[in-house]
C-alpha cells in the first residue's frame, strides 16, 4: 500500500510512545491485517535496534531519526532489505498516527499546476532538487504562485518531523534550485526565495580586524613552526598541523571577542589579545555556549593565549600568573581518552566484535572474486582492507597511514621475506621514530594489493601506498571515510582510524593487565604516564579475574567433604 494512501489516526496522548502507536495501529479496523502486522513489525525492529522497549521509546520522529541515522543493518542484526523495510514501515506507522508529516518517498503524482511546470524543466539537477518540495506542495494544495519563504519554513518543520535525512540540506537545496528555475524557465514563478546558510558563521573574516594584528599573528605562527632555523627558541617548534590548529583557535578567540561587544579595531597587536580582562571576555563567549565540549575548547584556547603571552609578548611574571589561574579555573579536569571514545570501545567487551574487526581484511578479500579482471571498485575495497590490516597490527595515526610511501616507509630486507615499516621521527606527531617488522599475513595482503589492485588506482606516477590525485597520497579524510564506512557497513561498529590505537591498548591490557610498558612502546608515548592516563581502569575486570584465578590455583583442589555415617542395613 502506498504511504500516501495510509489513513491517519491521530493519537490522543500528549507524549506518545512507540507502543502507543502500535496499539493504535492494531486497533484500527480500517487497515488490512497484513498492513497492521507490517507496521507493528517495523516499530518492534526499530525499538530493538535502539535497545529499548516500545513503551519506553518516545514516538518523536526527529529524535528517532537522529538516533537511527548512523545505524546500519549490521548494527541491528538484520539484512539490508529487512532494515530498509523496517524503517519504511516505522515511518508509515508514525504518519498513520499523524506524527510524521513527510514520507520518505512520495507515490502520489504531482498536481496539474506543478506537473505543467515540470514539463518545461530540462535541467536534471533542478528537477531532483525540487522534486520532494513539489510533491509536498501538491499534497498540501499549495500552488506554485503561493510559494514564499513562509512555505519553505513550514516545509522544513514538516521535514524535521518526518524521519527524513538531512532536512536542512533538503530545504536549502530546494531554495537554491527554485531560484535557478526562476532564472532559467520563463514559465516559472519569479518570486525569489531566501537561501538559508546553516554553517557556523561566528568566525569573522580578517578584513574586519586591523592589518597589523594579522601581520603579528602570522609572524608568531612562523616562529612556532620554526621557519627561521637560526632563531633561538625557548620552545620546541610545532608540526604544521599543530600550527594550523593554533591559527584556528586564535581566530575563533578574536571572533568571540567581537561577538562579546569588543570593537575589532581596538585589537591591533598580540599584546591586546593577552590582557587579562580581554582573555576573560573572549573565553566567556565559549563558556556560555550550550555545547558540551565548550569548556574543554575554552581551556585549550586559554592555554594557547598563555603560551603566546609567555613566548611572544613576554608579559611579566604577575601577568602570567593571572593567566595561569584562569587556565586552572576552567580546566575540565580529566585527561586521557575522551568519553566518546570510551563509549565506542564498549562493544569490544564482546569478543565476537573484537574478532569481527581483526578478521575484516580477510572478509573483504573473500568477498572479491579472484577470476577475471578486477574493477576499480574492487581495488578500493582491497585498499580499505590494506589500511585496516595495517591498523590492526600497527595502529598508526591517520596522517602517517595515509602518507605511507613505498620507497621511504616500506623497507624490504635483501634476500629475505622480512618487511619493515619505518617512519622517521620528523614525520610523527610526537617526534618518535616508528620502526616495526610487518607480520607475514600483512605483507601478503600488501603485496597482493600492489600487484593486482593498486595499478587501477594510479592515474599518474606515484609511490604512495594509497595513491590520490596528482601523484600525491590519498587525502586523510578520504582514507578515514573508507575505513569508517567499511567497518560500519560490515561489522555494525562505529570505528574511526584513531580508535584503533585505543582498541589495541584495550585488547592487550585485558589479556595482560598492568602491561603499560608494551602499550607505551606500541603507541610511541614518550612517558608511561601518558599511557596510564589513557588506559588505567580499562583492564580492571581482567586484572581481578587474573587475581582470582591465581588465588584459586594457590588454594589447590577443593577439600572433599567428610563422609557421612554409614547407613546400617535392616536387621
Amino acid at each position: 500500500m502506498p504511504l500516501d494512501s495510509v489513513s491517519r489516526g491521530p493519537l490522543q496522548v500528549q507524549q506518545p510512545t512507540l507502543e502507543d502507536v502500535r496499539q493504535a495501529i492494531v486497533a484500527d479496523a480500517g487497515l488490512a491485517p497484513r498492513r497492521r502486522q507490517d507496521l507493528s513489525s517495523g516499530l518492534r525492529t526499530i525499538a530493538k535496534a535502539l535497545g529499548r522497549p516500545l513503551q519506553e521509546t518516545l514516538a518523536d520522529p526527529a529524535r528517532l531519526f537522529d538516533r537511527l541515522e548512523d545505524f546500519t543493518p549490521a548494527m541491528a542484526g538484520v539484512s539490508e532489505g529487512r532494515w530498509r523495510n523496517a524503517v519504511c514501515y516505522a515511518r508509515a506507522a508514525l504518519r498513520h498516527a499523524d506524527l510524521a508529516k513527510v514520507p520518505g518517498r512520495y507515490d502520489a503524482p504531482l498536481s496539474p499546476q506543478w506537473a505543467e511546470l515540470f514539463t518545461d524543466m530540462t535541467d536534471k539537477r533542478i528537477r531532483i532538487g525540487l522534486s520532494r518540495f513539489a510533491h509536498y506542495c501538491s499534497v498540501d494544495g499549495i500552488a506554485p504562485d503561493a510559494v514564499d519563504d513562509g512555505v519553505m519554513d513550514r516545509f522544513l518543520e514538516d521535514l524535521e518531523t518526518g524521519m527524513v535525512k538531512k532536512p536542512r540540506r533538503i530545504r536549502r537545496t530546494a531554495c537554491l534550485q527554485w531560484n535557478c528555475a526562476a532564472a532559467a524557465i520563463p514559465s516559472w514563478p519569479q518570486q525569489k526565495l531566501l537561501v538559508p546558510d546553516y554553517r557556523n558563521t561566528y568566525v569573522l573574516p580578517w578584513s574586519v580586524f586591523p592589518a597589523s594584528l594579522k601581520t603579528e599573528l602570522d609572524a608568531y605562527l612562523d616562529r612556532l613552526a620554526g621557519k627561521d632555523i637560526l632563531a633561538e627558541l625557548d620552545f620546541r617548534p610545532l608540526k604544521p598541523g599543530s600550527v594550523k590548529t593554533r591559527a584556528s583557535q586564535l581566530r575563533e578567540f578574536i571572533s568571540g571577542l567581537v561577538h562579546r561587544g569588543r570593537d575589532p579595531q581596538t585589537l591591533r597587536c598580540l599584546a591586546d589579545l593577552v590582557a587579562v580582562e580581554t582573555v576573560k571576555q573572549g573565553l566567556s563567549f565559549f563558556l556560555d555556549r550550550p555545547d558540551g565540549g565548550a569548556k574543554k575548547h575554552a581551556h585549550d584556547i586559554a592555554g594557547v593565549l598563555r603560551g603566546m603571552a609567555r613566548h611572544q609578548v613576554r608579559v611579566d611574571a604577575a601577568h602570567l600568573e593571572k593567566l595561569k589561574a584562569i587556565c586552572h579555573r576552567i580546566d575540565p579536569g580529566r585527561r586521557g581518552m575522551t568519553e566518546r571514545n570510551r563509549e565506542r570501545l564498549l562493544p569490544f567487551e564482546d569478543p565476537d566484535n573484537v574478532r569481527a574487526v581483526l578478521r575484516l581484511p580477510e572478509r573483504i578479500l573473500a568477498d572479491i572474486p579472484r577470476d577475471g579482471r578486477p574493477t576499480r571498485a574492487q581495488a578500493l575495497e582491497v585498499q580499505t582492507a590494506v589500511a585496516i590490516g595495517i591498523l590492526v597490527m600497527l595502529p598508526l595515526r591517520i596522517g602517517n597511514l595515509a602518507g605511507l610511501d613505498l620507497d621511504r616507509h616500506i623497507r624490504r630486507v635483501v634476500n629475505s621475506r622480512v618487511v619493515h615499516l619505518t617512519i622517521p621521527a620528523a614525520e610523527v606527531k610526537n617526534g618518535v621514530d616508528i620502526a616495526a617488522p610487518l607480520p607475514e599475513p600483512t605483507v601478503r595482503l600488501i603485496d597482493l594489493y600492489i600487484r593486482r589492485y593498486r595499478p587501477l588506482l594510479v592515474a599518474e606516477p606515484s609511490r604512495a601506498l594509497f595513491p590520490g590525485q596528482g601523484g600525491k597520497p590519498k587525502g586523510i579524510q578520504s582514507l578515514r571515510l573508507q575505513v569508517t564506512k567499511s567497518i560500519k557497513r560490515r561489522c555494525g561498529l562505529l570505528v574511526h582510524p584513531h580508535l584503533f590505537r585505543h582498541f589495541a591498548g584495550m585488547i592487550y591490557l585485558k589479556a595482560h593487565p598492568g602491561a603499560y610498558g608494551v602499550v607505551q612502546l606500541l603507541h610511541g608515548h614518550k612517558c608511561i604516564e601518558t599511557t596510564i592516563k589513557h588506559y588505567c581502569g580499562m583492564e580492571t575486570a581482567a586484572a581481578i579475574q587474573h587475581f582470582d584465578d591465581y588465588v584459586l590455583k594457590l588454594k589447590g583442589p577443593p577439600i572433599p567433604a567428610p563422609a557421612g555415617p554409614k547407613s546400617r542395613g535392616k536387621a
